[in-house]
């Protein structure tokens, strides 16, 4: 996917916002907290949305996408003048985590973290997914959901996609490789952590090649040496995964962002880069 510089304009007040609002679940006896996206016009139509999941990156918290619930960074605005130019497909969104009360050392280890980010496929299964549907008209319907998320968040979303592919048929790893077989596991590994995830993808039930990916990352990443290497040798593994320069020519789309750092504002212009493909 080639990489277009993105318009200012795109993340300046829109006149026909969405609403973002403070969500909370149970899971394992535990409150969780995530914010929730809702386009313009959700309130007044009765037609199910798809649902975009995007996950914080180490030592955040389920504020850190949108800025908190006031909207203090660029996304929302992103979002709101996307939808309305008809750029991409209304959709919810929704930010939650991985942290867990009575670990905080996860903000700081990165060997903390990663046991959370493994355990939140069974959390999005048994509670978080189930909480979303049962409180908004969030679409059941595989085709209609994607899972992202940045650094620690990106690991994340590739957990997702090794343990629950019957959920979730898109992914946006945003700058950050899969760690089954070890920490940073696409740099040191990347041929026994493409077997890894083939191997779980296999055991899904979802036929091989039956999903979206579409990794980001810039050049300049701290990522980058390790998701890099992951992809390449992804786009290796057909009938699994089939490059191509949009998703019109193959399911493992690769952005690349020329002097790309590990930011959040890279993220929400990767972003503009994908949002258009989801969900179609």
């Amino acid at each position: 996917m080639q990489y277009m510089p993105v318009p200012k304009e795109i993340f300046s007040p829109c006149c026909r916002p969405g609403t973002l609002q403070l969500f909370t679940y149970e899971s394992r006896g535990q409150q969780k907290s995530a914010l929730v996206y809702l386009p313009h016009g959700y309130a007044d139509h009765a037609a199910d949305y798809p649902t975009l999941y995007l996950m914080h990156g180490g030592g955040g918290d389920h504020n850190e996408f949108f800025g908190g619930a006031e909207a203090k960074s660029g996304l929302k605005n992103l979002l709101d003048n996307m939808i309305e130019q008809g750029r991409c497909k209304p959709m919810i969104v929704v930010t939650p985590t991985y942290m867990i009360n009575g670990v905080d050392g996860a903000r700081r280890q990165i060997g903390e973290a990663m046991q959370l980010t493994h355990r939140f496929p069974e959390e999005f299964r048994k509670d978080l997914l189930p909480a979303i549907h049962a409180h908004f008209r969030a679409a059941d319907d595989r085709r209609m959901r994607a899972f992202g998320g940045f650094s620690m968040g990106g690991e994340t979303t590739w957990s997702i996609f090794a343990q629950a592919a019957d959920l979730v048929h898109t992914i946006l790893p945003l700058s950050g490789d899969y760690w089954a077989v070890g920490l940073k596991g696409g740099k040191d590994f990347p041929v026994e952590t493409a077997d890894a995830l083939i191997a779980s993808l296999g055991e899904s039930g979802v036929q091989p090649g039956d999903w979206l990916a579409m990794p980001c990352t810039g050049d300049k990443d701290i990522a980058y040496e390790a998701l890099d290497p992951m992809v390449h040798e992804l786009e290796k593994r057909q009938p699994w995964f089939s490059p191509g320069e949009t998703p019109a020519q193959g399911n493992l789309c690769y952005l690349l962002k020329p002097n790309g750092w590990h930011t959040y504002d890279d993220c929400n212009e990767y972003l503009w880069h994908v949002a258009p493909w989801l969900f179609r």
